[in-house]
């Protein structure tokens, strides 16, 4: 996978998580956990949800 669209996942994956934690609003909450959920399984599905784990403790 090129270089740069790993990264965008990671970023998407990154957002989605941070949004699903912090969001006060439970609709908007439950969507970005949906999103969430789905950049995870896209992640497992590519076998790079480990790099994402190490990229993300990097960042």
């Amino acid at each position: 996978m090129e270089k740069k669209a790993k990264q965008k996942l990671f970023e998407l994956a990154d957002y989605y998580e941070g949004r699903a934690l912090a969001s006060t609003d439970e609709s908007l909450g439950n969507y970005c956990q949906g999103r969430c959920d789905a950049m995870s399984n896209v992640l497992v599905a590519l076998d790079i949800e480990t790099e994402y784990l190490d990229w993300q403790i990097k960042q």
